[in-house]
This record gives structure tokens, C-alpha cells and sequence, in this order.
């Protein structure tokens, strides 16, 4: 066995040869995906890992819990109150013994909750999750899941909060980890970054609002407003809001001496424009960096890679006999694939008689990829990069946003900030924090 910590060793042992459900948490650096990588690829039965995002699944050799599932986002609990439970898939699930979600901070409660409703019905069991063992790993103190503002009525109508630990599951349980549905929870707090100890001991700091003003003024001596990376650098800018990144993007675009194509959004239906998955019009050119926004039918990208644009042309598409802009793309890995625009069917929930219906509001076609020299600090997280700006504007607002934001970087040499950090901009959900405290240790 690798050189694991006591507690990884407890959660190694509980997982592999128990069926109790575990949670492991840790801080920075403890050492979470290497536990991970290490239990799917010893474990004896087959282990099911899955994430809340694509890109989060790639990186643990791993499925988005929606694919996995067929649950199609944002009407998760309809979805599998209402699943056809086909032989196919009642084989399937029935065969199950362990899942592993990693990044549990981003699973929203009406998620699991589906999750839930699926297995019960799919394995004909009433047990919590159909019986099958249970195994999360993730930070509750990193970023909150997303409730969009076109979901928030229905959901906050059903859920105190977004987070996993408030599923319908748990209700009626003044503790998850003695009573009903219980989870073992495990704890990792050895440090295994010793090439900057220090700078994660300031990470843990910022992690749960500890932090002292002298801790501040050691982050704040990478503060370096008038920083401007050279292209062969490779720094990466990580802001707070879609209007602060865009503008680095574009500006970033326009410095590309290479021809330029716009492409135009086609649509139907009546869509607002908060439904739109990217925008109207797309610019770009070759030698941009990009950001893929949707998952690929043929697995060739998900949601999250990040690529560079070789060339952009025309070709006749065989299936439609219409001349469509395709886009070459080198991908991370060195992959090249090729890129057509996508459509996406839009639909929401509306309030009608008393009750939330579904309506199917049109369709979206336009490529699916972004300008990504800069993202957002959300779209970062589960990431890591080796030079990194920050930039939190106007100040922090989510609760784990600026540990995020800071621990995306590997080291405290490569990290950039272009204004001060501010007390003000460390933020703690309570709610999380009182969960913390109630929680017992294995």
C-alpha cells in the first residue's frame, strides 16, 4: 500500500471491506483524489465513480452522475420519478455495490435525492439508495452547488439549502452519522504538498476563516497590480463574474493576427436570454484558447476541456448536403478533433394550476466551445494550474470562492494578485460550518 495517512488507511479498509457509507473530506493538499485513484483501481468488486461535471469525471477516470443515471439536467427528480425501468436498466443497477461521487460539494440535494429515486425503484428496494453502499469524497467548504435564478422558486421551495447533506433523505435525522442513513465520516489533515507547506497552511486558513490579518498580509505579497504575463507564460486568469472574464477574452482575441469568424446562433421557440447556453454570436479565431461547453455524443471532449483553435473551414456536411464552418481543435492531450455547431433543447418549469409543469421552450444551435484565456473562479474549481491571476473585482460573494480561487494555484510563486485580498472577501456558509461541527469523526 502507498504511504496513506492513518485516516485514509480507516477509509481504505471501510470502503473495500465493509458496505458502510463513508464520507472523506480534507483540506488541500490531504491527499483526496490520490485515496481515490487508489480505491478504484485495487478494489476487488467493481466501484463506481462518478462526478458532478465533466471535466470533474475525467479527472477521476470516472462518469458525470447524470450520464450515468440518464438524468437530464435541471429536472433530475422528475426525471427519475418517471424513468422507464426498462430489464436493461434494472440489470444494470441491480448489479451495483458502491458508488463513489467526488466533488460532493457541487452535488446539488435534489440531485442525490433523484439519485436515490432511481435506485429504489430500479433494485425494488426501500433502503436508502436501494442498498447500495454509498461513498462521497469532496470539501464542503469549496464552492456551493448552482441554483440558477430560472430554478430557484421550485427548488428553494423543497430545500433549506442547495447542499448535499439537506437531500430529503436525511430529513428527520438529527444526525446523519449516528442515525438512519448513516455515513462514516473520515477526515484526511496530513499534508502531502511539502514543496509549499506554508502556502497551504494559508489555503487552510482562508479554507475556514481562521485566518489572521498577518496570514493576509502574507498572500497580499503576491499582490501585483500592474502584472502583464507574456503569451509564452501561460497564465491563466480566474475572475469572478462572466463580464470580467469575457473582457479579458476578447481583448486576448483581438491580439491573434489571423482572420476572424463570428457565428451566429440559430434558434427557435421563444428563449430568454438566460437560457441561451452560449452566446448569439461567437468570435473566434485561430490560435485562440478554448473551453468546450457541452459533452460530445462520441466521448471525443466534455464539458470543461480546453483546447486551441488550429483552423476554422468550410465543409459540405454529407448527412445534410449544407456547407457548415467547422472547427479544428487541439485539444490538452495533443488530440485533434473537429467541431460542428451543436443544439441544445431548451426547457423549464412553469407554475400553471398549482403545480410545476415542464415546458419545452425551443432549441439553441450554435458551437459549442468558448474563449478561455480567462474563466470564471466557479468554472475553476476542481482544476490546477501552475500560474494563475486572480482577480476578485469588486470582492468576494460566494461562500469557499476565494479558497478556491487561491488553491487552483500549485505554489505561492506562481500565483498573481491584481488587488489586495480582503478580510471581507473570505466567506463561510454558516450552514456548512454547523454540519462540520456536528460531525463525528471515525
Amino acid at each position: 500500500m502507498l504511504n496513506f495517512s492513518k485516516q485514509a488507511k480507516r477509509a481504505i479498509d471501510l470502503i473495500l471491506n465493509t458496505t458502510e457509507n463513508v464520507f472523506v473530506t480534507g483540506k488541500a493538499g490531504t491527499g483526496k483524489s490520490t485515496l481515490l485513484e487508489h480505491i478504484r483501481l485495487t478494489a476487488e468488486r467493481r466501484i463506481i465513480v462518478l462526478a458532478p461535471t465533466g471535466i470533474s469525471a475525467v479527472n477521476v477516470n470516472g462518469e458525470t452522475i447524470h450520464s450515468f443515471f440518464t438524468l437530464k439536467p435541471g429536472f433530475e427528480k422528475d426525471e427519475a420519478m418517471h424513468m422507464v425501468m426498462n430489464k436493461k436498466k434494472q440489470d444494470k443497477f441491480r448489479r451495483l455495490k458502491t458508488i463513489a461521487i467526488d466533488e460532493i460539494s457541487m452535488v446539488r440535494a435534489d440531485l442525490l435525492d433523484a439519485i436515490d429515486i432511481v435506485l429504489k425503484r430500479s433494485r425494488k428496494n426501500e433502503k436508502p439508495f436501494g442498498g447500495v453502499q454509498m461513498v462521497f469524497f469532496g470539501d464542503l467548504y469549496q464552492l456551493p452547488p448552482v441554483i440558477t435564478s430560472s430554478d430557484s422558486q421550485k427548488f428553494y421551495s423543497e430545500y433549506e439549502s442547495p447542499y448535499f447533506f439537506d437531500a430529503t433523505i436525511f430529513r428527520g435525522q438529527s444526525n446523519m452519522f449516528s442515525e438512519g442513513f448513516k455515513i462514516r465520516l473520515i477526515e484526511l489533515n496530513e499534508i502531502y504538498r511539502q514543496k509549499d507547506l506554508e502556502f497551504i497552511e494559508l489555503l487552510n486558513a482562508v479554507r475556514d476563516n481562521s485566518i489572521t490579518f498577518d496570514q493576509i498580509k502574507q498572500l497580499n505579497a503576491r499582490y501585483q497590480p500592474n502584472f502583464v504575463p507574456t503569451d509564452d507564460e501561460k497564465y491563466i486568469h480566474l475572475m469572478t463574474t462572466n463580464l470580467s472574464a469575457n473582457e479579458i477574452n476578447e481583448k486576448k482575441l483581438k491580439q491573434i493576427n489571423e482572420d476572424e469568424r463570428i457565428f451566429v446562433a440559430d434558434k427557435t421557440g421563444t428563449l430568454a436570454k438566460n437560457l441561451f447556453p452560449n452566446d448569439l454570436a461567437v468570435t473566434l479565431r485561430a490560435g485562440a484558447q478554448i473551453m468546450f461547453i457541452c459533452n460530445d455524443a462520441e466521448r471525443r471532449w466534455v464539458n470543461g476541456t480546453i483546447g486551441k483553435i488550429l483552423e476554422i473551414f468550410d465543409r459540405t456536411n454529407p448527412e445534410t448536403g449544407n456547407i457548415d464552418a467547422v472547427v479544428k481543435i487541439e485539444k490538452v492531450d495533443g488530440k485533434i478533433v473537429e467541431v460542428r455547431k451543436h443544439t441544445w433543447e431548451i426547457s423549464k418549469y412553469v407554475y400553471v394550476g398549482g403545480e410545476f409543469v415542464r415546458k419545452n421552450l425551443g432549441t439553441f444551435k450554435q458551437i459549442p466551445i468558448k474563449l478561455a484565456w480567462a474563466i470564471t473562479i466557479h468554472k475553476s474549481q476542481g482544476k490546477t494550474f501552475d500560474k494563475v491571476i486572480i482577480d476578485l473585482g469588486h470582492g468576494s460573494f460566494a461562500h469557499g470562492q476565494t479558497y478556491v480561487a487561491l488553491s487552483r494555484c500549485s505554489s505561492f510563486d506562481g500565483l498573481v494578485l491584481k488587488r489586495p485580498l480582503r478580510k471581507s472577501d473570505i466567506i463561510m456558509d454558516n450552514r456548512v460550518h454547523s454540519f462540520a461541527s456536528a460531525s463525528e469523526i471515525s
